[in-house]
């Protein structure tokens, strides 16, 4: 058997909650942004103390250079005569820590202090100033002897090159950036421990309005799709998503509300069928009729079955195109063709009611299209037109190109259409004014939002015009080369 090496698992380090990652990264940012400016400020002020001390240091050998003066035998001296009432004070005082040395590296003068330190520059360390003519040297080990130099070149007779140092002791200046520092270091946990908490709170506040959210959307069910998350008006991302959310909450209560309808709309229709199938087939087969009226019956019920499998078969293709899965087989064909023959098929139907069916039709108009979708929508809008003209009437289907685009208009002499139920007529099971319409139509409210899928299907447009008692016109635009 294989033993396997265990695993470390270091999850906790994450937390799982959104306000712990908000204060977990909002402390590592502030924690790293700290450490960054405290290193920045220790080194801005590291080199203001130094920039200073530099300064201070160049004045001071400058000083001392105008005092110096060569012997007969080219030994550089003070010269504290010449220096004022107190100017060897001051000399002796500015020469506490210095040195003049030749450029063998052999100490020419040396202050007492530096002597007792025991101080002395290596010819190498000499001819490495002279070469690079560095103005500030620092010398010493370890950082508690270090001493800081400014370097200033003296021309002796014939030329020969002196050195001199004016220098100072670096310990305080390092014990106080000593100091800075720790107390930096032991600032840092703290700052950081006190940003964490901040960042604790903070992000719990601005995560308040999700809880309100997470609240209010725990309340909202199936049957509860009335419920909105308030707004809080203060116009950031949150409202925002709230605003959203409110949105999609709106959309599911429509798409809730036109499924009830749809179900109740579907249970309706084939309910009234399937009664009228069953009521006359009880009544034939308790009563003793004829061989004729059973005949009749079965007619009948023939004639309804039909309806109901138009009905299904619709609903079959409309489900198909909500989901997405119907797509356009496109072939090359010409409008007036179809229109033409389209209605040479319904002229039997049109005779029987006694309307006037023509097609008015011009130059060939050849488009790009799926023929039995677009047959299929012709059809409807004839047989819409068809069952809303009464006998005498008269139907005009015309072709013709506009531009880019092929129209088909069918215009009826019928009923007409009220102006509040034209916005609704493609809606699914939907009929208008019910009362005056019982008796003219026997359709399942399923054809004219056929009629608009079958434009959209082809990229285009279903437009209607009606006056009520006048007749109503359905004008269907398609692009030439629909895709």
């Amino acid at each position: 058997m294989k033993l396997r090496a265990p695993q470390i698992r270091i999850g906790f380090l994450r937390p799982t909650s959104v306000r712990g990652q908000l204060t977990l990264q909002y402390t590592a940012i502030f924690s790293v942004t700290l450490v960054l400016a405290a290193a920045a400020l220790y080194g801005l002020l590291t080199w203001i103390i130094y920039w200073n001390i530099d300064n201070e240091l160049q004045n001071e050998a400058d000083y001392v250079k105008q005092y110096i003066q060569f012997t007969p035998q080219g030994q550089p001296e003070l010269a504290a005569r010449n220096a004022g009432p107190d100017g060897s004070a001051n000399l002796n005082a500015l020469f506490r820590i210095a040195q003049i040395s030749d450029s063998h590296g052999r100490l020419v003068k040396q202050s007492p202090e530096l002597k007792g330190l025991g101080f002395s520059l290596q010819p190498s360390e000499l001819q490495r100033i002279l070469a690079k003519r560095a103005t500030f040297t620092t010398h010493g080990w370890p950082r508690e002897e270090e001493i800081r130099f400014a370097n200033a070149i003296l021309r002796g007779p014939n030329n020969q090159p002196y050195l001199l140092q004016i220098g100072t002791r670096l310990k305080p200046i390092n014990d106080a950036l000593e100091t800075f520092l720790w107390v930096m270091l032991m600032l840092l946990p703290v700052t950081v421990a006190v940003s964490g908490v901040a960042g604790s709170v903070m992000a719990q506040r601005t995560l308040r309005p999700v809880a309100e959210v997470t609240h209010a959307a725990q309340l909202i069910t199936a049957s509860n799709l009335s419920q909105r998350i308030p707004a809080s008006g203060r116009g950031d991302e949150l409202e925002e998503l709230a605003e959203t959310f409110n949105a999609m909450i709106a959309r599911l209560q429509a798409s809730f509300q036109q499924m009830n309808d749809f179900a109740a709309n579907v249970s309706h229709e084939l309910r009234t069928p399937l009664q009228a199938i069953q009521g006359e087939t009880e009544l034939a087969l308790m009563s003793r009729v004829p061989l004729a009226e059973c005949r009749r019956v079965l007619e009948s019920n023939l004639e309804e079955i039909d309806r109901l499998n138009r009905m299904i078969r619709n609903l079959l293709v409309l489900a198909q195109a909500d989901a997405g899965e119907v797509q356009p087989r496109l072939e090359a064909m010409d409008l007036n063709e179809l229109v033409r023959d389209l209605t040479e098929q319904m002229q039997v139907v049109a005779q029987a009611r006694g309307v006037e069916l023509r097609a008015v039709t011009s130059a060939p108009v050849p488009l790009k299209a799926d023929s039995l979708r677009l047959r299929q929508m012709v059809l409807n809008l004839m047989d819409n037109a068809l069952k809303y003209t009464p006998s005498g009437g008269r139907i005009e289907v015309r072709v013709e190109r506009h531009g880019a685009q092929a129209r088909v208009q069918v215009r009826d002499s019928g009923i007409g259409i009220a102006e509040e139920d034209l916005p609704r007529i493609f809606e699914r099971f939907y009929r208008a004014d019910k009362s005056r319409a019982r008796g003219l139509a026997d359709g399942c409210g399923l054809g004219l939002p056929m009629v608009k899928w079958v434009a959209e299907l082809h990229h285009g447009q279903v437009e209607v015009t009606s006056t009520l008692g006048a007749g109503s016109s359905f004008t269907v635009s398609l692009p030439m080369e629909a895709a």
